[in-house]
This record gives C-alpha cells, sequence and structure tokens, in this order.
C-alpha cells in the first residue's frame, strides 16, 4: 500500500510540475528570443540603413518586448506586444529604467533607432523563421537574425 501511494504521489507531481509549466509558457512560437536588427529600408523612399554592424536588439519574452542597443546612444524600452495570425503589434512603450520607474513614452522618439515610428504600431511578419524575420510597417521593413 505504501509503495502505491508513493507512486501516485510521484505521478501526480509529475503531472503538477507539466501543468505548471504550461500556465507559464508563451504561444509565440518562434517569436520568442533575442533578435538583431541587419537593415531597415524605407518603404518610399528605397533607402537602406546597414544594421548588420550595430548592436541594436528586439527581445521577446511572454507579452513584454524588451529594445537595447549595445554600441549607440540609444535609451533602452518596454513595449507590449500582440501577435495575431502574420500581425505583430507594439503598445504601451516605456522607458526602460528599473532604478527610478520605467516612464511611459507619449511620442516615438525613443523608438524610432529600433525602426518603431509610432507609440502604437502594426507590423506585417513577412517572414518568421527560428532564425530570420522580417517585419514590415506603413513606412518601414525591417530585417532580423535571431542570436
Amino acid at each position: 500500500m505504501k509503495k502505491i501511494i508513493i507512486a501516485a504521489t510521484v505521478v501526480f507531481t509529475a503531472m503538477l510540475a507539466m501543468t505548471s509549466c504550461e500556465l507559464e509558457g508563451s504561444n509565440n512560437g518562434e517569436l520568442d528570443g533575442y533578435w538583431h536588427i541587419e537593415r531597415i529600408d524605407t518603404l518610399a523612399t528605397g533607402g537602406v540603413a546597414d544594421y548588420s554592424q550595430d548592436l541594436f536588439f528586439w527581445a521577446f519574452q511572454g507579452k513584454l518586448l524588451s529594445l537595447s542597443c549595445r554600441n549607440h546612444n540609444a535609451t533602452d524600452c518596454l513595449t507590449r506586444f500582440n501577435k495575431t495570425g502574420g500581425t505583430l503589434t507594439i503598445n504601451e512603450p516605456f522607458r526602460y529604467d528599473r532604478m527610478g520607474g520605467d516612464e511611459p513614452l507619449e511620442t516615438p522618439e525613443l523608438l524610432q533607432p529600433y525602426g518603431i515610428n509610432k507609440t502604437e504600431e502594426s507590423f506585417a511578419i513577412e517572414s518568421l523563421s527560428g532564425s530570420k524575420m522580417i517585419l514590415k510597417s506603413e513606412t518601414l521593413r525591417i530585417s532580423f537574425k535571431k542570436l
């Protein structure tokens, strides 16, 4: 009888652990992770900005998008995002400042170095795989490489 109780406890604990993992996970699929901006194309003019040597990153986890730069004087930011089908919508941006308190952004200036021109902006997901992503807004096409 003791062995049955121990076995049932082990099975119950394993099931509970698997269930809690599902509750903590995200449904972002290939979007989750750390993405390096490789280039930003301006649709109206055909201009191309090569970002391959710059260190501008988008990092997706859960429902948060972290924007960071490691070799220019760009401000780190956080936004919420929603991925629905082939569309990625970014909204509720903040200037990232854990010590001083994250400050909500009312204008997009701090987001622009990352290819975001509005405080709420939608991107068509032109391609998304485990290693590459291309997003297109009304004015820009942003190409990423996953790290």
